[in-house]
C-alpha cells in the first residue's frame, strides 16, 4: 500500500480574472456586443469605465458624469450609455468617443434607475419621488418626453421594459412592485405587487414576458432565459433554475458585498461588481467548452433567505 498521501482537490470556484475598476461602490456594469468589452459606473465619483474583458485593462478615458449618480443603462446596440444622478439630469454619452451627446432634464428628484426598450427606441427613468419619465432617444428632438407615469409610490428602484417592449415593470421603496401599459402609461395593468419585505432594488422580466423576477438587490436573467443570478451583500453570487427556482452550482464567494451583476451575451460568462470596487469576471459553472453548449447542472442545496428568487405570472394581463 502506498504512504503517499492524496490531498482533496479544492473546488471552490475561482473568477477568471479581477480588474480594480473604482475607489467606491458599483451601481451598474454591462457587456458590450461581441462581450470583448465591459462597461462600470460608479455611485459616489459618477465615473464610467470602459474595460477589456480578456485582460482587464481600461479602454480610452474615463467619463466623469459627476457625484451621486445612481441610474445607468446600455442601449442594446452597445453604442450609447445613459447616466442620472443628484442633480436631476440624464445624460446621453456616446461609447465610441467617450463624450457627452445630449443632456436632459424632467425630474424633480434624484434619478435612481434607468432602462432602455429592447429596440433601443425608448428611455424610462425613475426618480426618487416617485415619477416615470418615458422618452424617445432622439437626439434631434432633444429627449421629448413621451409619458410622465405618477406611480403614488416613494423612490423607484429599479425598472424594465418587457420583452416586446409593451409594458414596463417597476420596484419601489415601500417593497411593491407596478406593472404599466408603455403606450397608454394611464393605468396599471398590474399591481401594487406585494410581498417583499424589503426595498426592490431589481426587476427583470422572462423572455417569453409571462413572468417577473425579482430580488432585493441584483438580478441577470441569461441569454437563453433559463437561469438567474442573483448578488448579495453576503459577497455571494447564486445561480437558480428559472423554472424550478432550485439553487445551481456552487454559490461564487467575492470579498466584499456584491452591488450589479451581468451575464455575458453568449451567457458563457458573468461578470460582478462588488461595494469595494473591485470587477470580477467568472465561467459560469455548467458551461461546457468541449462542445460550447449550456449543460443544466443541478446540485443539492438550500437557498439563504437574501437571494430567494420571487416571481409572479403576469400572462393573465
Amino acid at each position: 500500500m502506498s504512504n503517499t498521501s492524496t490531498k482533496s482537490a479544492d473546488l471552490t470556484p475561482r473568477p477568471l480574472r479581477t480588474i480594480s475598476a473604482h475607489d467606491d461602490w458599483h451601481i451598474g456594469i454591462a457587456y458590450l456586443p461581441g462581450e470583448k468589452r465591459l462597461v462600470t459606473c460608479s455611485h459616489l465619483h459618477g465615473t464610467v469605465k470602459i474595460w477589456n474583458a480578456e485582460n482587464g485593462e481600461q479602454e480610452g478615458m474615463e467619463m466623469e458624469h459627476g457625484g451621486g449618480v445612481e441610474g445607468f443603462a446600455v442601449t442594446k446596440d452597445g453604442k450609447r450609455m445613459l447616466s442620472g444622478d443628484k442633480h436631476k439630469l440624464l445624460r446621453v454619452w456616446d461609447l465610441e468617443t467617450h463624450q457627452p451627446i445630449a443632456e436632459w432634464d424632467g425630474h424633480e428628484a434624484n434619478i435612481s434607475c434607468i432602462a432602455t426598450s429592447p429596440d433601443d427606441q425608448l428611455v424610462a427613468s425613475g426618480d426618487h419621488a416617485g415619477m416615470i419619465l418615458i422618452r424617445e432617444m432622439n437626439l434631434k428632438e432633444d429627449g421629448r418626453i413621451k409619458h410622465a407615469i405618477e406611480t403614488g409610490l416613494h423612490h423607484v428602484h429599479s425598472i424594465c421594459f418587457s420583452p416586446d417592449g409593451t409594458k414596463l415593470a417597476s420596484g419601489h421603496f415601500d417593497n411593491t412592485i407596478q406593472v404599466f401599459d408603455v403606450e397608454t402609461c394611464d393605468e396599471l395593468i398590474l399591481g401594487q405587487i406585494e410581498g417583499h419585505t424589503h426595498w426592490v432594488y431589481s426587476v427583470v422580466w422572462s423572455l417569453d414576458g409571462s413572468r417577473l423576477f425579482t430580488v432585493i438587490h441584483a438580478i441577470t436573467l441569461s441569454p437563453d432565459g433559463t437561469k438567474l443570478a442573483s448578488a448579495s451583500s453576503d459577497r455571494t453570487v447564486r445561480f437558480w433554475g428559472t423554472d424550478s427556482g432550485d439553487p445551481i452550482g456552487e454559490p461564487l464567494q467575492h470579498e466584499g458585498g456584491v452591488q450589479a451583476i451581468t451575464f455575458s451575451p453568449s451567457g458563457e460568462f458573468v461578470a460582478c461588481a462588488d461595494l469595494d470596487g473591485k470587477v470580477s469576471i467568472w465561467r459560469v459553472p455548467w458551461w461546457n467548452d468541449s462542445k460550447k453548449v449550456i449543460a443544466y447542472v443541478q446540485l443539492s442545496g438550500r437557498a439563504v433567505s437574501h437571494a430567494h428568487c420571487h416571481s409572479r405570472h403576469i400572462n393573465r394581463c
